[in-house]
């Protein structure tokens, strides 16, 4: 079992170190699917699919092996985060909660008061195994796969780190951008506008200079979770990672681009972005559930070299209709960092956040709250909504009382039913950021969204006017548990 001790100190330290090792408790957890001989041709995406699209956060995590056509050994595993266990174990934070939004809660306490912990340059590491430059580069060496029956082309990443310098600061950032593969020298890289990657690559355009990038393919679970998660401008995924662990992470420099690469990472692929060059990009089955179908022309890399172990492993990140992994480690750490924007506002008695695993990332974001003045519920709104974590492909922010699970659907849904009156209750944020993803994206990249108030109205709850809920009360439910204790085990 994963633990962290001294939670909310940067003493705590994982219970797993790199992507294997945590691969082997996943196992032990019964966690682990190994299946044998499945294609890279849509085989191995569309069973991945099949296995977690009704699976409500239990989902196991898949390691393809004896893929057709490529040695035994050389490994692609799908659906890390598919399950809030596996979130938990990547955090070192306890693997069971009575409550969803628990997660969000230890999460969001770790994060108070941790150190940032920069990385540790070494000189070896098993990164580099195998060091592949000029003709014998091809990073079709690797099973990867064509996902979705509809894609134009192989991703090999999809759950990757695609690892970025500011060229004015000098700080690194570490992004899950999509790479497509257009021959074995030559990928794409995806990056929407607004995030910290195509800052980066920006800058270097707008001087006429080419854009080292190395990409990273089957790394520590915490890297790859903090790549997809929105941390501020000049914070490293590296030295939060560090916080998070207690300890430094272990990287090599990069023999092409000179970058800080993880030294256990399976696959990095270094090369360069130049100015002007392009190729058509996409289509690919998205992280909404949608095909992207914005094929456009795109900056691509050139591929210099490649750096992996033995017997490497992939790794992959099922998108497609909900509930995927996606929803989960983008919905976890991205309502983490609501938390954080709402207190560091000032903004008091925050209870829980939680984004609904079907919104899904941060499409669906509940607050619950307890209401101490009039207009709070509307601040947190405006904030949760406006706030870095919470502003790109928004769609829905709600706020609830305190009696409310903000993880439960259904306790949503009744609250918005019935505490929400549709006239006074609801405000509408227009030309926010969105992207190419959301299949209703308004011209320029923009989309509206809708913040709903669904906590009781303040002055009739001050003053006890409003409904009495029918409810068991928590002294009887204690009295209950304790007597019935293995009929309401859990309830």
């Amino acid at each position: 079992m994963a633990r962290a001790e001294k939670v909310g100190t940067s003493e705590a330290k994982l219970s797993y170190r790199g992507l294997r090792d945590w691969l082997e408790q996943v196992e032990r957890m019964g966690e682990l699917l190994k299946i044998n001989g499945a294609h890279w041709d849509k085989e191995m995406g569309s069973i991945t699919q099949m296995l977690t699209e009704s699976s409500k956060g239990k989902a196991p995590a898949i390691l393809f092996d004896e893929v057709p056509g490529y040695p035994k050994g050389f490994r692609t595993l799908y659906g890390q985060f598919s399950s809030i266990k596996r979130v938990a174990l990547t955090l070192g934070l306890p693997l069971e909660y009575e409550k969803k939004a628990d997660i969000v809660k230890a999460y969001h306490e770790r994060m108070q008061n941790m150190a940032l912990i920069k990385p540790r340059t070494v000189k070896s590491g098993p990164v580099l195994d195998h060091v592949v430059e000029g003709d014998g580069v091809d990073v079709l060496k690797f099973p990867v796969p064509l996902h979705h029956e509809l894609d134009k082309s192989r991703y090999i990443g999809t759950a990757d780190l695609v690892i970025t310098k500011d060229p004015d600061a000098g700080w690194y950032n570490l992004g899950a951008y999509r790479c497509q593969v257009y021959d074995g020298k030559t990928i794409g890289c995806q990056i929407t506008e607004g995030k910290h990657g195509r800052i980066h690559r920006d800058k270097y355009f707008e001087r006429g200079q080419s854009m080292k990038v190395a990409v990273v393919c089957g790394q520590n679970p915490l890297l790859y979770m903090l790549s997809a998660s929105p941390l501020p401008e000049g914070v490293s995924e590296y030295d939060f990672a560090g916080g998070i662990r207690g300890e430094p992470i272990d990287v090599i420099k990069g023999p092409f681009t000179g970058f800080p690469i993880p030294a256990d990472a399976e696959i990095a692929i270094e090369g360069e972005v130049v100015p002007g060059h392009v190729k058509p990009e996409g289509p690919f089955g998205e992280w909404m559930g949608y095909y992207s179908d914005d094929v456009v022309p795109r900056p691509y890399i050139d591929v210099k070299t490649i750096l992996y172990r033995d017997n490497p492993i992939l790794t992959c990140a099922p998108q497609h209709k909900p509930v995927d992994e996606t929803g989960l480690l983008k919905g976890i750490a991205g309502a983490a960092e609501i938390w954080k924007a709402l207190e560091a506002c000032g903004l008091p008695e925050i209870l829980g956040v939680w984004n609904h695993e079907g919104g899904p990332a941060t499409r669906f974001t509940v607050i619950q709250i307890r209401q101490r003045y009039p207009g709070h519920a509307r601040n947190v709104l405006h904030v949760a909504s406006s706030c870095a974590a919470g502003a790109y492909n928004g769609k829905w922010t709600v706020v609830v009382d305190d009696d409310i699970d903000c993880s439960d659907i259904d306790q949503v849904l009744w609250a918005m039913s019935t505490r929400f009156d549709p006239v006074a209750d609801i405000d509408v944020i227009q030309k926010a950021w969105s992207s190419g993803r959301d299949p209703m994206v308004l011209p320029g990249n923009f989309n509206n969204r809708i913040l709903i108030d669904a906590c009781m109205p303040y002055d009739r709850k001050l003053k006890g006017k409003f409904s009495t809920v029918v409810d068991v009360s928590p002294e009887m439910r204690a009295k209950l548990k304790a007597k019935w204790a293995k009929i309401l085990a859990s309830a």
